[in-house]
């Protein structure tokens, strides 16, 4: 399985949750998530995608997640969110080659640019949204949890690894 497909795998796992949440609880903000909502962290990992996909076939090939687009829609409605991740899914599918590219961090390390590549990045995005997708499961239980969410969910593939193994002990 190619880099590629497990971004596309990760990133498609938020669909379950997509196809049943109602629009009002997908963007409610919740006291749990410390005022962010459902639809607030789906935005979020969607956006890193679609960032790194736009910037990676810019030149010279630039990466900086801080100027992503943020586009409320995402975050309010789950059949946009949805789209979007069918549009990175496609772009997912037809990358082809592992673009060297500098990753901007203005952020963090100032004006020194980081030198990276594009899977390295996309690395990066499958753990992102992991993570984001094991927060979003919190806010889920709250208040939806009639959503059957899978047990991989927002699990990272080391964690489940390890409890195969304690419980093959």
């Amino acid at each position: 399985m190619t880099i590629n497909n497990v971004a596309e795998r990760v990133l498609r796992d938020a669909e379950i949750y997509l196809d049943d949440i109602d629009n009002d609880i997908y963007s409610m903000p919740l006291d749990l998530l410390f005022g962010a909502s459902v639809g607030q962290h789906t935005r979020h990992f969607i956006e890193f995608y679609s960032c790194l996909l736009t910037q990676i076939d810019s030149t010279p090939r630039v990466v900086n997640y801080s100027k992503r687009e943020r586009d409320l829609a995402i975050e309010t409605d789950a059949s946009v969110a949805k789209r979007q991740i069918a549009v990175i899914a496609q772009k997912l599918r037809s990358l082809s080659d592992n673009h060297v590219c500098s990753l901007e961090c203005d952020d963090h390390v100032g004006e020194t640019p980081v030198n990276s590549n594009l899977e390295r990045e996309l690395l990066y995005n499958i753990e992102h949204t992991i993570h984001h997708l094991a927060i979003i499961k919190i806010g889920l239980a709250a208040v939806a949890p009639a959503i059957e969410l899978p047990e991989h969910f927002g699990v990272a593939p080391s964690t489940i690894r390890h409890k195969q193994k304690i419980c093959a002990q």
